[in-house]
């Protein structure tokens, strides 16, 4: 007897040393062509001439190395705003200073007015170069001092946040312009997101939740490598297929719809209130998206769950705006007969150039 259960338990450590073995070695396999694809430059290239290959850019010779720059970009977790990009020197990306901002190109002049823009990635200026953002373009046609805060995927509550960042740290800038409403809808309608959410919640409570698995070593850590291989795997064979209708819910909870709503409305006012209470203009504008505009859209995935989100949340803002003489609805200034879009909402930089315009119009009101 005493030999058979030395035999059974030799046999027993076996079996789990080549289990684990196998475990690790996916793991570890799994994490090298990770490492590897990722830092190729061959696989950012790709991407990027799909992204540069498209008519917006015909006559640009830089969109190629913008869209391979800006897959490179690297963030940091920052309290309360959520992220950062770090401090990046490209050919057409600058991020720099204290708040990893975008570099505004345009005029400088102490004596005219300083204008502090805000937004997600769209305001930040992703498929533009420095020079062609929508702060740069509105400082060079009037020569203010134009200063870019937007940040790919922030919220107008996330708006909020870095408005009060630099109050706090003693800006006192003349204007503060707020240009939301895509990311409020393609974020906060997601299925397993909320009202109150960012667009990475749900990164940041599974980073977390896996965290405290790791610390525990219990049989669920064990298993991890191979759940993951799971969902990769699956994932590739079955993406095509998605479906996308239960990926979104505001057009079905008319609730969420309008607790989205009410919250951008609401954000503005607060920043509106801040900033006059520091003898400022605010400004605050709804941004257009390719579902509510007539431009020419051969080349954009329009996806109709996606639109749905729109047609939900979009109609419950603008009649409260009409409500108050300091907002903006922008979403028919991109109806002219170009190649304007490269997505639903970021611009070439015909596009930024357009809304800086109309942004010009509404000032000298």
């Amino acid at each position: 007897m005493r030999s058979a259960a030395k035999v059974v338990a030799i046999n027993a450590l076996v079996v789990l040393l080549v289990f684990s073995g196998i475990i690790w070695a996916i793991c570890l396999a799994t994490s090298i062509y990770q490492l590897v694809r990722a830092g190729s430059k061959e696989t950012i290239a790709v991407g990027a001439r799909r992204k540069a290959n498209v008519p917006n850019y015909a006559n640009t010779d830089w969109a190629l190395t913008h869209f391979m720059e800006f897959d490179t970009l690297p963030t940091k977790y920052v309290s309360y705003i959520g992220w950062r990009r770090l401090p990046f020197a490209g050919k057409t990306i600058t991020i720099e200073g204290p708040y990893a901002q975008r570099r505004t190109v345009g005029p400088k002049d102490a004596s005219k007015p300083s204008v502090y823009f805000f937004g997600g990635s769209t305001m930040w200026g992703t498929g533009a170069d420095d020079a062609n953002t929508i702060p740069s373009r509105f400082a060079q046609l009037t020569g203010y001092r134009a200063e870019n805060f937007g940040e790919s995927a922030y919220t107008a509550h996330q708006g909020l946040m870095m408005l009060i960042r630099l109050l706090q740290d003693g800006h006192r800038p003349d204007v503060v312009v707020f240009y939301d409403g895509a990311n409020d809808v393609v974020h906060k309608c997601r299925s397993e997101l909320n009202p109150w959410s960012h667009g990475r919640e749900g990164q940041i409570v599974s980073a977390l939740q896996r965290a405290s698995v790791e610390r525990d070593y219990g049989l669920q850590y064990m298993f991890r490598p191979l759940v993951g291989l799971a969902n990769t795997v699956s994932g590739l064979l079955f993406r095509r297929s998605r479906d996308d209708s239960t990926f979104f819910n505001c057009h079905a909870d008319p609730d969420k719809a309008q607790q989205i709503a009410n919250y951008v409305l609401e954000d503005w006012e607060l920043a509106r209130k801040l900033v006059e209470a520091y003898n400022g203009k605010f400004i605050g504008i709804l941004q257009p998206v390719s579902y509510f505009s007539e431009t020419k859209l051969e080349r954009v995935r329009q996806r109709d769950t996606e639109r749905k989100q729109f047609q939900a949340v979009y109609p419950l803002i603008k009649p409260k705006m009409a409500e108050r003489p300091w907002l903006y609805d922008f979403t028919q200034v991109l109806d002219k007969q170009e190649y304007i879009y490269i997505d639903f909402c970021h611009l070439s930089p015909n596009g930024n150039s357009y809304v800086a315009q109309k942004l010009v119009q509404t000032l000298v009101k």
